[in-house]
């Protein structure tokens, strides 16, 4: 299973419908079912901001956020999103085919409505009742989404948090690698996932591998629906407790777009994005500039789509939010 389905999904929302509260016995082999589940928290995506109950939901983004273009910092940690060239091949030509494929006017109008109001369901992964043990609050769920909301703001795109899933199992939380064929990920999200191609499943542990986050991405849906949602270090939420990366923005990176130093070349198609510069490296931490290739521009270091810090990532490109629609119109709604 070398490729899964990712996301481009949320907007945010607060009011406790429902609480279940249930003791689950742990272990990767057992299929969860609904009530396997030791707490379910879900929200009226109707009723709108006014449900959020304290300031502590809301994201406050500084000066450098909410523009359309993102990064990271220390090299010991990554993304685990990689693909080979031939993967990029066979997948960008069934893109052009979905693409020719579409009814343009009547499918983007109707895309275009889902995705301003993404159910987001957001799967607490925990080994303890305590923060330290990945048992982050509800607050720091929608302050996530908040966040979420601010850097995709004005590319059509919004998130709703719909449920906040609770789950004690520490193999889960504690052994788990950002990759797609790791066990514990496999078997997690068959036993977690829900909704369809149109929700997105954010998944919170702590990873042994350094991996910051992982995703699907949306292509991927079809052949492997139950594999479709976002993977993230459970500490990197708005406030969070791993330093430079606490603002929110690796979840905003993992939903689905290529990196802008994609294939690491001078040469080729890159990102397939036209005003993103060629980049030939990743970039780490949050230098004063960079630029590794001869063409016109210089290396995405203040993209969400690079690997610096939190605090240098401040936007997409519009042909990155472009390529976003399309993808989603494509693959999602």
């Amino acid at each position: 299973m070398k490729l899964s389905a990712l996301t481009l999904l949320l907007l945010v929302v607060g009011g406790v419908v429902a609480i279940l509260v249930e003791d689950a016995t742990e272990g990767i082999e057992a299929v969860e079912t609904e009530s396997g589940l030791d707490e379910v928290t879900t929200f009226d995506l109707d009723a709108g901001d006014a449900l959020v109950t304290s300031a502590d939901d809301i994201y406050t983004p500084d000066a450098t956020d909410g523009t359309l273009v993102i990064p990271f910092e220390d090299d010991s940690f990554t993304c685990g999103n990689t693909l080979t060239e031939s993967e990029i091949t066979l997948i960008e030509s069934q893109f052009s085919s979905d693409l020719t494929a579409q009814s343009v006017e009547a499918a983007a109008a109707a895309a275009a409505v889902k995705r301003s109001a993404i159910p987001v369901v957001w799967h607490v992964i925990y080994s303890s009742k305590t923060v330290a043990g990945g048992y982050i609050s509800n607050s720091a769920v929608k302050k996530s989404i908040s966040a979420l909301n601010a850097h995709y703001k004005g590319s059509g795109f919004g998130f709703k948090l719909k449920q906040i899933k609770r789950k004690k199992n520490t193999n889960w939380f504690k052994k788990m690698k950002g990759q797609p064929s790791d066990s514990y990920m496999v078997a997690m999200k068959n036993a977690l996932h829900t909704g369809g191609a149109n929700t997105l499943n954010v998944y919170t542990v702590d990873f042994v591998d350094n991996m910051l986050g992982w995703g699907t991405y949306p292509w991927a849906y079809k052949s492997y629906p139950k594999q479709d949602g976002v993977v993230i270090q459970y500490n990197t939420y708005p406030g969070g407790s791993l330093k430079n990366y606490n603002q929110g923005k690796i979840l905003t990176h993992e939903l689905g777009l290529y990196h802008v130093f994609e294939g690491e070349s001078c040469s080729g198609p890159g990102d397939f994005v036209a005003d993103t510069p060629q980049q030939r490296t990743k970039t780490f931490g949050c230098p004063g500039s960079k630029n590794t290739c001869p063409q016109a521009g210089v290396d995405s270091i203040h993209n969400f789509m690079d690997y610096t810090y939190d605090g240098c990532k401040t936007n997409f490109t519009k042909g990155q939010i472009t390529r976003a629609v399309q993808r989603s119109n494509a693959h999602r709604f």
